[in-house]
């Protein structure tokens, strides 16, 4: 019996332009997971999991991420997977790009 081992690699939120999400509200917000790296699988890239949120503001006036608007998965395939080297920043531009998003200045 074969058995796998799920790491989850990383788990990063930034700050996006907005993006208007139909009858949910203004996302500000983009995370992303990179979910699992399988030990013992003959398979090299990953799977990730995104989410977009809405800001809310505290009673101070400090901004942070609100409630979640949307979310799903996306596969990153071995080329890209090996091309991600150390630099975790490459990943979140890769996602980004994917999902037509842009960082915030």
């Amino acid at each position: 019996m074969t058995r796998f081992t799920y790491i989850i690699i990383f788990v990063i939120m930034i700050k996006i332009q907005d993006i208007n999400v139909p009858t949910k509200g203004t996302g500000k917000y983009f995370q992303i997971t990179a979910l699992n790296f399988v030990v013992g699988s003959t398979t090299t890239g990953i799977q990730t999991y995104w989410q977009i949120f809405a800001e809310t503001t505290d009673e101070e006036g400090n901004a942070s991420s609100g409630s979640m608007l949307m979310d799903g998965n996306l596969p990153m395939d071995e080329t890209t997977y090996a091309s991600w080297g150390t630099d975790d920043s490459y990943v979140v531009n890769w996602a980004l790009a994917e999902l037509g998003l842009t960082a915030a200045e």
